[in-house]
């Protein structure tokens, strides 16, 4: 592979050089844009597949086996995501990601049209789309350090979490209020309208000059993967922050594939109040950035993830134990605050810990640390089926407290990337 050379940042680096510095790169505008309009589909993608197949089933499992699904697509995919991106190129993953989303999106549309949409078919739907995601993730995140360079990458990093934070929130009521108003064809034409808008931006982008920072992959798959694994275990760091991002992913966020049920069975609130939870949980995300910002003046990178994990851990179980829809509400924008610290700093750990050649690989343990999440879901769906969504939510949450102390315990040597 030659020589790597590291992305890691000095102390006065991880400062920043501003949150808006970034902007200054024309093509990092249209990166920013076309990152935009790709969560603003998955938040309303959350709500419309989980209230439409809760509706045909009136199912916990069947809701819980939308992420299930998801999650296997990332289990599937997740581990050739990073040499799929160095392969074809990041720009042209992406480009190809989006016609697979845009596809499915439409074949649901003509079903919903037809009279004849199932429940099955939209957990397949769910399957595919989530392939699209997970090859896409590692590419675009790993596209980033190629537009703007290292120093820039963590602002970069802050300022997209701060744009999606919002427009999630935005996406979350929009879809509710959608699916009040004109039912599931209206939310499966949003979906269609986002990705293809998308689509034309990033086929645009593509045709715009970008530095080639990284060789062509020109080794086989399993070398790749195998490189990836052996890399990843030589950062102490890095390994503790795929360890946690795995156990989240198994033990609490199957708890948001659970969100319709508690504000239909639990609260009692609809459709309206599944957009309040979602718009809470992002506000609280939107909240957690600027905290997160100020913080990694003083703190590391490496702490943030730390006191982020812990904090909507802890949030998700109470929230279970909510005996108050307002309250339940206030938790979620705890845990929101809690999500901003975790999915920030692991996504500008990983990426400012790994070389240029292996950022891409580097990347694509996200998609496989939630992809693991797949038994979290099954025991999670299935335990709500029997037992109620309070006791599985809450006993999961609380077991992955536990858990994550004892890692971050026995990890406590591992250094964050600017110490």
């Amino acid at each position: 592979m030659g020589r790597q050379r590291s992305c890691r940042l000095t102390r006065t680096e991880q400062g920043g050089a501003g949150l808006l510095a970034p902007l200054a790169q024309p093509n990092y505008r249209h990166l920013l844009l076309s990152s935009i309009l790709w969560w603003q589909t998955y938040s309303i993608w959350v709500v419309v597949a989980g209230v439409v197949v809760l509706d045909m089933t009136d199912s916990a499992l069947a809701v819980a086996l939308l992420t299930f699904w998801r999650r296997a697509a990332q289990l599937a995919f997740g581990g050739f995501a990073g040499f799929i991106g160095d392969r074809l190129g990041r720009r042209n993953t992406l480009t190809l990601s989006q016609v697979v989303i845009f596809a499915a999106c439409v074949s649901l549309l003509l079903l919903s049209e037809g009279d004849r949409l199932n429940a099955w078919q939209i957990t397949a739907a769910a399957f595919i789309i989530g392939a699209g995601w997970t090859v896409d993730a590692p590419a675009r995140a790993a596209l980033v350090p190629d537009l703007l360079g290292s120093r820039l990458s963590a602002d970069a990093m802050m300022l997209e979490s701060l744009t999606h934070s919002i427009l999630i929130g935005v996406g979350a009521y929009l879809a509710g209020w959608l699916l009040d108003s004109y039912g599931a064809a209206a939310g499966f034409g949003a979906l269609i309208a986002l990705t293809g808008v998308n689509l034309a931006l990033l086929i645009r982008l593509g045709r715009l000059q970008v530095p080639q920072t990284i060789p062509v992959a020109d080794g086989g798959v399993w070398q790749s993967i195998g490189e990836g694994v052996n890399y990843l275990r030589s950062n102490r760091a890095m390994l503790v922050v795929v360890l946690i991002s795995a156990l989240v992913n198994i033990m609490v966020f199957p708890a948001l594939s659970l969100m319709p049920v508690f504000a239909r069975d639990v609260f009692e609130r609809g459709a309206i109040g599944l957009g309040t939870l979602n718009g809470s949980y992002s506000i609280g995300l939107f909240a957690g950035l600027f905290l997160t910002q100020r913080l990694r003046r003083n703190l590391s990178f490496y702490s943030i993830f730390v006191a982020g994990s812990l904090l909507q851990c802890v949030a998700w179980v109470l929230f279970a134990l909510s005996p108050l829809f307002n309250l339940a509400i206030l938790l979620q924008f705890l845990a929101g605050v809690g999500q901003a610290g975790f999915y920030t700093m692991r996504n500008v750990i990983l990426l400012t810990s790994s070389s240029n050649e292996m950022r891409g690989r580097a990347m694509s343990t996200v998609a496989l640390s939630q992809g693991v999440g797949l038994p979290g879901e099954l025991v999670t769906g299935s335990l709500a089926e029997t037992a109620g969504p309070r006791l599985a939510v809450s006993v999961q949450g609380a077991l992955a407290t536990l858990a994550a102390l004892a890692i971050f315990w026995k990890g406590k040597s591992a250094r964050a990337p600017s110490q």
